[in-house]
C-alpha cells in the first residue's frame, strides 16, 4: 500500500485519539498491514491517562493559586508554586503526577511486530553472538486540534527559536521558568520587602500562567484533528521501512515495529514498551529510531528534544546521520534542534540510544500539524519518499558500523 493511502486510511477512523474506540479499530487495521508481511504481530493493551494538557492546566492552576495567595501570605503562595513546579517536572520527565491522576484513565494499545528470527551464526563472517535490536516506533494515535497549535503562535516560537540559535526552552520550560520567577518573588517578600515595585515584577509571569491555563483548557476539551500528516505518514513510512527490511534484512540487526498508542501523552505507548522490557532493552543490545511527521518540507534528524529541558539524542548515531546527508546531498536533509516531542523521545528519557527523523518546512514546523486541515489530499508524496529513503540509508549506516571493531559501544553513547 502507498504511503499517502496508509495516511489517509488513518484519517479514515475519525477521532482515533488514545483510548477511543476509533483508536482501537487503527490499531487492528495496522496489525493486520504488519501480519500481511509475514511477521508476528502482537497488540499491547495498556491503561493510562493520556490527557497531558488537562493534566498540566491542573500545575497551572496550583501555581496561579499560589501567585495570588502570597501578596497576603507569602509562604503558604510560595508552597503552592513549589509544588506546582515540583508537579510540572514530574509530569514532564515520568508521565505521572497528582495532575495526571485527576484525568480519566483509558485503555490504548501497541501494536507490536516482533523481529523475525535471527539467521544462523557464522563464525566465518564474525557476526556477534548477541545482535542489537532495532525499534521502530511512530505513534497513531491523533493529537487535539486546539488554538496553541495555530500557526501564528507556531511561527512566533519557530521564530524565537532561530532568534536564539536554538536555546529557546519548550514550552514546559518557560512555564518552569515563570514559575521560579514567582518564587523569587515570594522569597523578596519573605524578606519583608512589600513594595509596589514586587506587585509590578509579579505581574508578567502571574498573566503568563492565566494564558497558559487558558490554552491548555481549551485544548484538552478540543476535538480530535484528522492527524493524516502528523503523524499518519511517520506511521506510513515506518510501514515502509519495515516491508523494505523485511526484504533486504540488515546482517547485524534484528528489526522490530512498533506503532505506538497514547504518543500524544508524551510517548505512553513506548515508555510503556520500553518500561515492560527494560532488563532486554539495554543500551549496549538497543537502538530507537523514531518517525516523526513526514507530510511536507525536507527531512530532518532531530539533534535534540524536549519540551521541558532539550535531550541531545546519541552523538553516534547524530554523526551517522550527518555523514548520510553529506553523501546523498539530492535529499536536503539537515539537522533540527527540536523544543517538542518526537516518537524517539521517550528512548532518550530511558537512556537508550535513540534519534528522530521526519520531514519539516523552511521555519522548521510540520505543515498542518494539529489543525483541522491536516487531511491525506495535503500531503505532499516527494517528503514521504524522502524520509524513506533517509530511513533505509540511516539504517543502513547503523547495520555497518556494528561491523566495525567495538562497534557494540560505538552506536550507543547519547
Amino acid at each position: 500500500m502507498r504511503a499517502t493511502e496508509t495516511a489517509s486510511r488513518l484519517e479514515g477512523q475519525a477521532g482515533r485519539g488514545a483510548g477511543t474506540d476509533a483508536e482501537r479499530r487503527a490499531a487492528s487495521w495496522l496489525a493486520g498491514e504488519l501480519g500481511a508481511g509475514g511477521r508476528e504481530v502482537v497488540v499491547e493493551t495498556f491503561w493510562c491517562r493520556p490527557s497531558w494538557a488537562l493534566a498540566q492546566a491542573w500545575h497551572v492552576a496550583l501555581a496561579l493559586a499560589g501567585s495570588l495567595v502570597s501578596v497576603a501570605s507569602p509562604r503558604l503562595g510560595g508552597a503552592l508554586l513549589l509544588a506546582a513546579l515540583v508537579f510540572v517536572v514530574l509530569d514532564a520527565l515520568t508521565g505521572s503526577s497528582p495532575g495526571r491522576r485527576l484525568t480519566p484513565a483509558r485503555a490504548s494499545q501497541n501494536v507490536v511486530a516482533i523481529a523475525p528470527p535471527a539467521p544462523p551464526i557464522d563464525a566465518a563472517a564474525d557476526l556477534p553472538a548477541e545482535r542489537t535490536r532495532l525499534i521502530l516506533t511512530a505513534n497513531y494515535d491523533a493529537g487535539r486540534a486546539g488554538l496553541a497549535y495555530r500557526d501564528a503562535f507556531r511561527r512566533a516560537c519557530a521564530a524565537l527559536r532561530r532568534a536564539s540559535f536554538g536555546l529557546a526552552p519548550g514550552w514546559l520550560g518557560w512555564l518552569a521558568i515563570a514559575i521560579v520567577w514567582l518564587l523569587a518573588v515570594v522569597i523578596v517578600r519573605l524578606q519583608g520587602n512589600h513594595s509596589h515595585m514586587l506587585g509590578i515584577v509579579q505581574l508578567p509571569p502571574t498573566v503568563g500562567l492565566v494564558l497558559c491555563l487558558a490554552l491548555l483548557l481549551e485544548l484538552g476539551t478540543a476535538d480530535f484533528s484528522p492527524a493524516a500528516g502528523d503523524n499518519g505518514t511517520g506511521v506510513a513510512v515506518a510501514l515502509a521501512l519495515a516491508h523494505a527490511l523485511d526484504a533486504a534484512p540488515p546482517r547485524h540487526l534484528d528489526v522490530e515495529v512498533l506503532l505506538a498508542g497514547a504518543g500524544e501523552g508524551g510517548g505512553i505507548g513506548l515508555r510503556r514498551h520500553l518500561r515492560s522490557r527494560r532488563h532486554e532493552r539495554k543500551a549496549a543490545n538497543t537502538v530507537v529510531v523514531g518517525i516523526a511527521a513526514c507530510s511536507g518540507g525536507n527531512p530532518r534528524w532531530w539533534l535534540s528534544e524536549g519540551p521541558l529541558v532539550p535531550l541531545r539524542y546519541a552523538r553516534r548515531l547524530r554523526q551517522l546521520a550527518q555523514r548520510v546527508a553529506a553523501e546523498e546531498p539530492h535529499l536536503g536533509a539537515a539537522p533540527h534542534r527540536g523544543r517538542g516531542a518526537t516518537p524517539a523521545l521517550a528512548a532518550r528519557m530511558a537512556r537508550l540510544p535513540a534519534i528522530a527523523i521526519g520531514c519539516l518546512d523552511r521555519r522548521g514546523l510540520v505543515p498542518r500539524s494539529h489543525q483541522r486541515t491536516d487531511v491525506a489530499d495535503a500531503i505532499e508524496a516527494g517528503p514521504i519518499e524522502s524520509a524513506v529513503q533517509l530511513g533505509l540509508l540511516l539504517i543502513d549506516a547503523i547495520d555497518a558500523a556494528l561491523a566495525e571493531p567495538a562497534a557494540r559501544v560505538s552506536v550507543t553513547p547519547a
